[in-house]
């Protein structure tokens, strides 16, 4: 197909050749649509446009990026009003979120109570990423009754080598969902369904993903009585949806031949690891666990341009955030190993992890007055310190940058010159030809060495001090 705004021609190959037909499309007035259609690079694929379209003119196409259907669209504006792309409004977050136009003015943002701790449920807590806690969260709200069902997200039963949103009403259904998923999975496309759905709902959701619901709430009353509770996530970086389809090609994998894939497969901390049809051990992708080997790859080398700028990195504005529990002790030994760390933002978040609690679903700590469990200084430093610095030097040359309403924190040349050096591992991951063979050989036998040095860094690192 090829044409103007206003006419389109269609090519149709026939036996004698090719006929071309000619109609007019409907004129649309890009500005009035989500980031995704001014500006791709900026577009989170979220799914928030696709999911609150009131007349169904958009939906989810290549690479998960949103797509127009012209003669649907109206230009009312909503998938742009809710666009968490291009501009993030914080103040406003906050006072959707917790009724104040306040920044917290940290990393972690607004939270009322921290927690350590994992799922009472053992066959839950196998198979979780770090102790099962966000799914025996939505399971306690399930079985009791306080939710009909969960948002959440597994690998495509049918294509398991990407991912997808549904929603999980049973205990079985919410199995499929345990571990992370790292990769471009626009969840709030389910917000079409959900709309036409009766009952109530729990949410786990990326931070870009939250900021779309939220901004939704603001317009639609049914969000917020539907949406229960929102669990965030904390989040590095998505991955592009190429990054699984990839790894099995350095080990001569075929996606079809793969009947599951596990970005945090096994033991915790986890493998990336694929099970092949018919086979019922899987195969590794990479040498060492996940924290050591792969994940210090692939958040560089496949991050989309959008995650690099992204300076919420603890879903903030979630009712509950949960993340991995990395905190060691002097020795570097894990201190809560195949636990989660809980920030309790909300009122309704409090209320969940007290019901849990007492029900006997979750076991957790209090660790509220710890400064130990303030969040890993390494992702702090990511997300709250390069990803600001990031934008505002893409920005000062022109390159396209989300608009935040946050100074960027104070720095020096040193945070100058590491953000360099981040981007740079970033530019590699841009064209294939770079990011392929040195992927492949970072997770081959080949990179097990950089694996040790990397590990006895850590070790020096803590050998006589308190993290």
């Amino acid at each position: 197909m090829e044409g103007g705004s206003d006419r389109l021609r269609v090519f149709i190959p026939t036996k004698d050749g090719t006929r071309i037909m000619e109609r007019s499309v409907k004129k649309i007035d890009l500005s009035k649509l989500s980031i995704a259609f001014t500006e791709k690079s900026l577009c989170t694929r979220c799914g928030t446009c696709v999911g609150v379209c009131p007349e169904k003119a958009l939906k989810i196409g290549e690479d998960f990026y949103p797509e127009l259907i012209p003669d649907r669209c109206t230009e009312c504006g909503l998938c742009k009003e809710t666009c968490p792309g291009g501009k993030v409004e914080y103040l406003d977050l906050a006072e959707i979120t917790f009724g104040k136009r306040e920044d917290a003015g940290a990393f972690d943002g607004h939270v009322e109570k921290t927690f350590m701790g994992y799922s009472n449920d053992e066959r839950i807590r196998a198979g979780g990423a770090g102790g099962g806690v966000i799914t025996g969260l939505l399971w306690s709200l399930l079985k009791n009754k306080v939710v009909d069902g969960c948002v959440v997200t597994r690998m495509n039963p049918e294509r398991p080598w990407e991912g997808e949103v549904y929603i999980a009403r049973t205990y079985d259904e919410l199995l499929q969902s345990q571990q992370s998923k790292y990769i471009i999975i626009p969840v709030n496309r389910i917000l079409q369904e959900l709309k036409e759905l009766p009952g109530r709902y729990a949410v786990a959701a990326l931070p870009c993903q939250i900021h779309g619901l939220r901004l939704y709430s603001r317009k639609e009353a049914w969000v917020n009585e539907k949406i229960y509770t929102i669990i965030g996530l904390f989040c590095a970086s998505s991955m592009e949806p190429y990054v699984s389809t990839e790894m099995l090609e350095t080990r001569g994998i075929k996606p079809e031949e793969i009947s599951n894939f596990g970005f945090r497969d096994g033991e915790w901390p986890g493998y990336i690891r694929a099970y092949l049809k018919g086979r019922e051990e899987p195969v590794h992708l990479h040498h060492s666990n996940f924290k050591d080997g792969a994940i210090n790859y692939l958040t560089y080398l496949y991050s989309p341009a959008r995650c690099q700028t992204c300076v919420d990195g603890s879903g903030e504005f979630s009712d509950i955030s949960v993340s991995d529990a990395w905190t060691r002790d002097q020795a570097g030994r894990y201190m809560f190993q195949g636990q989660s760390k809980m920030l309790v933002r909300t009122t309704r978040g409090r209320e969940v992890v007290r019901q849990a609690m007492e029900a006997g679903d979750l076991i957790a700590e209090d660790v509220t007055d710890n400064p130990q469990f303030k969040t890993h200084r390494l992702h702090t430093v990511k997300k709250g310190l390069n990803n600001y610095l990031r934008t505002d030097r893409w920005r000062a040359k022109g390159i396209p940058a989300p608009l935040y309403d946050r100074p960027t924190p104070e720095n020096d040349f040193r945070d100058r010159m590491n953000e360099r050096l981040e981007s740079l591992a970033m530019w590699m991951g841009r064209k294939r030809w770079r990011r392929y063979p040195l992927f492949r050989f970072l997770t081959s036998r080949w990179g097990v060495p950089i694996i040790k040095v990397r590990q006895w860094i850590k070790s020096r690192k803590y050998r006589g001090t308190a993290k």
